[in-house]
C-alpha cells in the first residue's frame, strides 16, 4: 500500500466546527487534523514524534520508528514510561498480519498474595513507592524482541534520535514540572541525593534544560550489549541494589526468569469495522469489545452524538462493564477468565435488554458463562488500583505497517525509585495488584498484574486499515477508546475530532454505580437531564483524567493524525 510520494504535505487544519457535537446542542468541538502522505507518529509529546518520523524519513519502517518513539518518550517524559516498566504491543504489517505483544512487568519471585493485606502496608503504601512496589520490567525485552522480529534497523539507530535529547537535553514544560513537583516528596524521599528532576535536591524549574547522559549510557550499552545487559549484567544488577535498598525483595534470579508473551489478540467487531486488540493480563482490550457489543444494539447515531439519550446508554454499559471487570478479568496464566463470553454478541445483548429508562445504583457482575463452550472456575477479582500515568503513541508507514504501542511505569514517576548509575526510574506496578488475598488478581510469584492498556487497530468492514489508536489514563482507557471509536464510526469524525470530543466515565466499586463524570463541552441541560434519568452527575474539566489519546486514521486516501491537547499531545507527518 502507497500513500504516496515522499513529498511533504503534512498540514495543520485548524478548524472550529459545527458538527455533530453542535447539532447534539454541545459546544463545537475544537480540533487539529495532521495530515501526511507518507508516515506519520502520534506521541503525547512533540519531540518523541519527531524522533519517531526522523527514522522514517532514513528509511526505517513504522516498527523502527515505534522503538525510536518509545525511547525518546522515556527521555522527554520520564514521568509515565521507560525501559523500568513495561507494556503491550499491536502490530499490523502491510501483508495484513497481526501481532500483538505483551512485555507487562511480572511480580518477583518473593511475593505472595497477602503481601499488600496488612494495615502496615496500608499505612506505609507498599504497593504504591518504595522497593515492595517494584514489578520485574518488560519494556527491554519488549523493545529488542519486537524490533528483531519486524524492524529493518538496529538499536543503536533506532535510539539515536533519543540518545542526542538526552545528551543535548531539552526545555522543561510546564506540565511535565508540575508533574515533578506534585510527586517532588517522593522522588526526594528515595533519592536524597538528587536526580535530574530534582537537581540538586530542588525541583525542575519551568524553562530550564532537562539532561539525563546517564540514560543515553544506557541506551549505547543496550546496543553493544542487547537486552542481556539488563537481564544478566550491570544495569539489571544496579536495579536489584536500588529495589533492595528501597525495602524490596527483587533479585538477578527474578530479572532472568522474565518472559515476554506474544499473545492471540482479542478481535470483535462494531457496525462491520473490526477491532483487534490486546488479551489478558490487559483486561482492555476484552472489555472496549464487550462495550461496543452492548451499544451496537443502539441507533447511536439516531441519538446524536453526546446526547443525554447516548450519554445515559453508554454511562449504563459502562458500569456493567466495570462490575464484569471486577468480578472475572485476571492474568489467563492464573485463572479461568471467560473471555469468549464476556466478548459474545450474544451475551452484550441480554445486558442491552436489561438497560432501563433510569439510572441503576446497583450493579451486580452479569452471567457469562452460558456463552462459554462450559463453565469455568473463578474468584472474585477484586478491587486494585490504577491512576492516569501511562502513554501511548501510534505509527504509520508508506507501506502501510501500523503500530499501536501503550507503556507505562505506572503511577507518574512511580515507585519513586530512581536507578542513578543508568538514569532510569522503576515503576510501581505491583499496585495494580488487587489487595484482597483471596482475589484471582492477588499478587504470586510471575503473575502479571491486571491492566486496562489496550494498544488497538481498527480495519474497515473489508479488512483494511482504518485506525490505530490507544490512550493512558488506567481504567479511563477503556472508555475513551470505546468513545473515540464510535466518535469515528458513528459520527463521522476525523482522527483528531474523535479524539478532542468531551468524554464520560461511570465505574462501580463494591457492587455500587460511582459518579457519573463528565467532561466540559457538555450542555448544562443534558447534565440536567442526566440527573432526572437518577445519574450522580460530576462536572470535570478537560484535563489528564479522562486519558491522553493518540491516534492515526487513513480515510479518502490521506493519513490522518490525532493527538491529544489533555496530554501535550503532537501528530507529525511527513
Amino acid at each position: 500500500m502507497n500513500f504516496g510520494k515522499a513529498v511533504v504535505l503534512a498540514a495543520v487544519l485548524c478548524i472550529l466546527v459545527a458538527s455533530s457535537a453542535l447539532a447534539a446542542g454541545n459546544a463545537p468541538i475544537e480540533y487539529n487534523d495532521v495530515i501526511a502522505a507518507n508516515g506519520m507518529v502520534a506521541a503525547a509529546n512533540k519531540l518523541a514524534s519527531e524522533a519517531g518520523v526522523k527514522i522514517l524519513r532514513a528509511g526505517g519502517n513504522a516498527i523502527d520508528a515505534a522503538v525510536a518513539t518509545a525511547l525518546a518518550l522515556n527521555v522527554v517524559e520520564p514521568n509515565a514510561s521507560g525501559i523500568g516498566g513495561g507494556g503491550f504491543a499491536t502490530i499490523r504489517l502491510k501483508d495484513g498480519k497481526i501481532y500483538c505483544w505483551d512485555f507487562r512487568e511480572m511480580a518477583p519471585g518473593a511475593s505472595t498474595k497477602d503481601m499488600f493485606a496488612s494495615e502496615r502496608s496500608k499505612k506505609e503504601e507498599w504497593p504504591v513507592v518504595g522497593g515492595k512496589s517494584i514489578g520485574v520490567p518488560g519494556s527491554i525485552a519488549g523493545l529488542f524482541t519486537i524490533l528483531g522480529k519486524y524492524g529493518t534497523m538496529s538499536f543503536a539507530e533506532v535510539a539515536e534520535p533519543a540518545i542526542e535529547l538526552a545528551e543535548k537535553g531539552f526545555t522543561a514544560d510546564a506540565l511535565l514540572v508540575s508533574i515533578v513537583q506534585e510527586n517532588f516528596e517522593k522522588l526526594s524521599t528515595y533519592n536524597p541525593e538528587g536526580t535530574p528532576y530534582t537537581p540538586e535536591g530542588l525541583p525542575l524549574e519551568v524553562g530550564s534544560l532537562l539532561r539525563n547522559p546517564k540514560l543515553a549510557d544506557t541506551f549505547r550499552l543496550l546496543a553493544d550489549k542487547g537486552p542481556s545487559a539488563f537481564y544478566k549484567g550491570a544495569i539489571g544488577e544496579a536495579a536489584v541494589r536500588a529495589v533492595v535498598k528501597a525495602g524490596g525483595n527483587m533479585t538477578m534470579a527474578d530479572l532472568g526468569k522474565y518472559k515476554i508473551e506474544e499473545r492471540k489478540p482479542m478481535t470483535g467487531t462494531y457496525r462491520g469495522y473490526e477491532i483487534v486488540t490486546p488479551p489478558p493480563a490487559s483486561s482492555g482490550g476484552t472489555h472496549v469489545i464487550q462495550i461496543l457489543n452492548v451499544m451496537e444494539n443502539f441507533p447511536v447515531k439516531e441519538w446524536g452524538h453526546n446526547t443525554e439519550r447516548y450519554l445515559h446508554y453508554l454511562a449504563e454499559t459502562s458500569k456493567m462493564m466495570f462490575a464484569d471487570r471486577s468480578r472475572y478479568m485476571a492474568d489467563t496464566a492464573f485463572a479461568n477468565v471467560p473471555l469468549k463470553g464476556l466478548t459474545s454478541k450474544a451475551y452484550a445483548k441480554t445486558l442491552a435488554n436489561s438497560i432501563g429508562d433510569k439510572a441503576n445504583t446497583e450493579i451486580k457482575p452479569g452471567d457469562p458463562f452460558e456463552f462459554q463452550d462450559g463453565k469455568v472456575s473463578y474468584a472474585p477479582a477484586g478491587e486494585h488500583n490504577e491512576r492516569y500515568s501511562t502513554t501511548h503513541f501510534s505509527v504509520l508507514d508508506k507501506d502501510g505497517n501500523m503500530v499501536a504501542w501503550t507503556w507505562t511505569i505506572n503511577y507518574f514517576f512511580a515507585s519513586g525509585v530512581f536507578v542513578p548509575e543508568y538514569g532510569f526510574l522503576l515503576n510501581d506496578e505491583m499496585d495494580d495488584f488487587a489487595t484482597d488475598p483471596k482475589s484471582v488478581n492477588a499478587p504470586e510469584p510471575g503473575k502479571r498484574p491486571l491492566s486496562s492498556m489496550m494498544p488497538t487497530l481498527v480495519l474497515t468492514p473489508n479488512g483494511l486499515p482504518f485506525m490505530t489508536l490507544g490512550s493512558p489514563g488506567a481504567t479511563r482507557i477503556i472508555l475513551a477508546v470505546a468513545q473515540v471509536i464510535m466518535n469515528a464510526v458513528d459520527f463521522g469524525m476525523s482522527m483528531d475530532e474523535a479524539i478532542e470530543a468531551p468524554r464520560l466515565f461511570n465505574s462501580v466499586s463494591g457492587g455500587k454505580a460511582g459518579k457519573l463524570m463528565i467532561e466540559a463541552g457538555i450542555k448544562p441541560t443534558t447534565l440536567d437531564a442526566l440527573r432526572l434519568r437518577g445519574h450522580d452527575v460530576d462536572p470535570r474539566p478537560k484535563d489528564l483524567y479522562f486519558g491522553g489519546a493518540q491516534g492515526i486514521m487513513l480515510k479518502g486516501g490521506k493519513i490522518i493524525g490525532g493527538a491529544d491537547s489533555r496530554r501535550n499531545g503532537v501528530a507529525v507527518g511527513y
